[in-house]
């Protein structure tokens, strides 16, 4: 099943008369449980594909459709709703709350979508364990490493148990072996929760721990590959 798909999608900016193509007739499939890597040189376009996939912004023209729901149909309000409890998002900057403790950041989404915290207390402990800070709840960001913040940032994001992750140069701030416990975690959660998971990376090592990579060159997709994961034969 396609959980996304990405029909003739065009991205361009105008500044006066002059017109800047960033994206080009992108056409694009994830299905459910694929953990798909974004490569390409600087100023290819990734990000700017990451965020027309999650909703956060709109194409010049062509379709983004999540679960078959074309985006551009939505409203403000439904769109928001989409993106808050359907889809995850992390970044490679942590957006901690600095004043905020542990278990205070992972519940902002549920406060903001005006929930009851207490009705997700064992979804709280859950990301909690799964992230590995179940000593960690009552500390402030400025208390933690920069990997257990962005592990932070990622129970945040899985706190409505959203089908899909999608991840912006996660591990872009850690050094390399604090940013490949991090790949391994996001591994566990495609491999084991079944999330289906879109990341934009340089690291081709990053990479390795998906299943699919799509490179981009120039705003158009290049080449469409599997991938082998590591983690299988480790």
């Amino acid at each position: 099943m396609n959980v996304i798909e990405v029909k003739n999608l065009y991205k361009s900016f105008e500044n006066g008369k002059q017109v800047t193509e960033i994206l080009k007739n992108i056409n694009l499939t994830v299905k459910h449980g694929e953990f798909v890597s974004i490569m390409g040189p600087s100023g290819s376009g990734k990000s700017t594909l990451l965020y027309l996939l999650g909703g956060l912004d709109q194409p010049t023209r062509g379709n983004v459709l999540i679960n078959g729901t074309d985006l551009s149909t939505l409203n403000d309000k439904k769109l928001s709703s989409m993106r808050n409890e359907e889809i995850g998002f992390v970044f490679q900057f942590y957006n901690l709350v600095p004043n905020l403790n542990v278990v205070d950041n992972i519940s902002l989404p549920l406060m903001l979508s005006g929930k009851k915290i207490s009705d997700y207390n064992d979804k709280i402990d859950e990301v909690l364990e799964l992230i590995g800070l179940e000593d960690k709840r009552k500390l402030t960001p400025r208390e933690l490493s920069g990997g257990q913040q962005q592990r932070v940032a990622i129970a945040r994001s899985l706190v409505f148990d959203p089908e899909i992750l999608f991840l912006d140069e996660p591990i872009g701030n850690l050094d390399s072996k604090t940013g490949m416990k991090v790949m391994e975690l996001f591994a566990k959660i495609n491999r084991e929760y079944g999330k289906t998971i879109v990341q934009v990376t340089h690291s081709e090592k990053s990479a390795e721990f998906g299943t699919k990579l799509v490179r981009l060159i120039d705003g158009e997709i290049d080449e469409v590959s599997d991938v082998k994961k590591l983690y299988k034969t480790a």
